[in-house]
């Protein structure tokens, strides 16, 4: 379990399903890094700094993912900002629960609390004639296919690794960890 973890670390709720429905459009009009790794939720608690990615702390992590039970989000909402296109979950409490246990772990400092509700980035960097187009695609795909409902059943802690990123661990939710 010991790594060395590099300032650019995320914890995520990835969802493989959302690259299934909508990944032909995400791969169409997203250009970030995070790409790389599928459509996620970001989990905006989490240590300020690479040191604090502890073997205690990635043990309380764990443990807090061994007590949240896996939940449903339904993504039927396309949302915009800045120059962004995102799929809007709900609800959103099971979300807001889990980053709720995790500050409990870590203190919260401004540069990451959560000042948006929680999202699924599609799209980053767009003009807004791309935006629209974007959001315009998602909502007919969504009245086509009907409203994607999946599973929330683990966190992520993705780091960056020669400029990728990658899963670093991985605990699922309600029940001892897996460790990759």
């Amino acid at each position: 379990m010991s790594h060395s973890f590099v300032a650019n670390t995320l914890l995520a709720l990835r969802l493989p399903e959302v690259d299934l429905w909508f990944g032909d459009l995400r791969n169409r009009y997203d250009r970030s890094a995070t790409k790389s790794f599928g459509a996620y939720i970001a989990i905006r608690a989490h240590p300020s700094s690479p040191g604090e990615w502890t073997n205690e702390s990635l043990e309380q992590l764990a443990a807090v993912c061994a007590f949240s039970s896996p939940f449903e989000i339904a993504l039927a909402r396309v949302g915009y900002s800045l120059d962004a296109v995102y799929l809007a979950p709900e609800p959103t409490e099971p979300i807001f629960r889990l980053e709720s246990r995790i500050s409990q772990l870590f203190p919260v400092v401004p540069s990451v609390t959560r000042q948006v509700m929680p999202r699924v980035p599609i799209a980053g960097g767009l003009s807004p004639r791309q935006s629209v187009m974007l959001g315009m695609a998602l909502e007919n795909r969504i009245k086509q296919r009907g409203v994607l409902t999946t599973v929330c059943s683990e966190l992520s802690l993705m780091t960056v690794d020669d400029g990728q990123w990658v899963t670093a661990e991985r605990f699922v939710l309600g029940e001892a960890s897996l460790r990759t």
